[in-house]
């Protein structure tokens, strides 16, 4: 009978390698970028595309969704940094996707909003995500929802261990 152990090292090998496939797989995925591009209408927004990194996209997505939106707050949804936040929506600003605003008696706290082009563009993502979305859910309705709660269960633990 074979080592409980070799069992859990084999099943540990199995769960690294699909990880390791899926991060890959995002990294050098641009098929969000051409799904896109096949749907933009505006040149301004054709020409920009290639420039955005996929987090500028979900910026982009968090300010769309929450207008008006502090820095901070974009930091604490999407699990990044303050300079992060910071150089992404610095580069959206210079692309005119998006629009600081201060209040005349507070200077010192900027809020998000997107401007027309940053608008179309984040509604053109979010309907790419959509379909993203129904293709996961249809997936996942092949499992038992116990199944589920097992393996979301285990993922929290595992990116905990991180």
């Amino acid at each position: 009978m074979p080592d409980m152990n070799d069992d859990l090292l084999q099943l540990k090998n199995r769960i690294e390698k699909s990880i390791y496939q899926i991060l890959v797989s995002e990294a050098e995925d641009d098929s969000d970028r051409l799904w896109l591009m096949e749907r933009i209408s505006d040149d301004r927004l054709k020409k920009l595309l290639p420039r955005l990194s996929v987090s500028s996209l979900h910026v982009l997505d968090v300010i769309y969704a929450h207008d008006g939106i502090k820095g901070i707050d974009i930091a604490r949804e999407m699990g990044l940094t303050k300079g992060a936040v910071s150089k992404i929506t610095r580069k959206l600003l210079e692309q005119d996707l998006i629009r600081k605003n201060q209040l005349p008696d507070n200077l010192k706290e900027i809020y998000y909003s997107v401007t027309p082009l940053g608008a179309e563009l984040a509604e053109l993502h979010r309907v790419f995500h959509e379909e993203k979305d129904h293709k996961a859910v249809e997936l996942l309705a092949s499992f038992d929802e116990a199944s589920l709660e097992i393996v979301a269960d285990f993922l929290e633990k595992l990116a905990r261990l991180r």
